[in-house]
């Protein structure tokens, strides 16, 4: 019998490889963006490296 590798859920991203980015609305914005937010861009996971699975 083989053994099969098992990969484990990464906890920081949830498998989900990408962090995606967070907006915020504030009044203190309303001059400085169109519409009032600013937002985090997404991000690759630095836990896993962008596999969504810890080794």
């Amino acid at each position: 019998m083989s053994q099969e590798e098992k990969k484990q859920v990464c906890p920081t991203c949830m498998g989900k490889k990408v962090i995606e980015g967070v907006c915020e609305t504030s009044s203190e914005w309303q001059g400085k963006t169109a519409d009032g937010q600013v937002c985090t861009p997404d991000q690759k996971c630095p836990t896993c490296n962008g596999t969504g699975y810890v080794k």
